[in-house]
C-alpha cells in the first residue's frame, strides 16, 4: 500500500508540475488576462498539493506596484517559483 501511495502522490506531483509548467508560460495568444488567471492557478495548484503535504509556507502574493495584469502575473509566478523550490525540498529530501 505504500508503494501504491507514493506512486499515486509521484504521478500526481508530475502532473501539477507539467500542468503548471504549461500555465506559466501560457500560449502566444494568451492575453495579460488570461495570463495572469493562469498564474494564479499555478500558484492555488501548487499551495494544495503543499497543504495536502503538510508543508508550511507562505503564499501571500505581493501585488504592491503591480498596476497591470502582466506584472501581476509576474508577481503570481515569482510566488510560484519560490513555492516550487519549497516543494522540491521538500519532496526530493525524502
Amino acid at each position: 500500500m505504500n508503494t501504491l501511495t507514493k506512486a499515486t502522490l509521484a504521478l500526481l506531483t508530475s502532473s501539477i508540475i507539467a500542468t503548471s509548467a504549461f500555465a506559466v508560460n501560457g500560449s502566444s495568444d494568451d492575453s495579460a488576462y488570461e495570463t495572469y488567471r493562469n498564474s494564479i492557478s499555478s500558484v492555488e495548484a501548487l499551495s494544495n498539493t503543499l497543504d495536502a503535504k503538510g508543508i508550511e509556507y507562505n503564499a501571500d502574493v505581493n501585488l504592491k506596484g503591480a498596476n497591470t495584469f502582466s506584472k501581476k502575473a509576474e508577481a503570481y509566478n515569482d510566488k510560484y517559483e519560490e513555492l516550487q523550490t519549497i516543494f522540491n525540498a521538500n519532496h526530493f529530501a525524502n
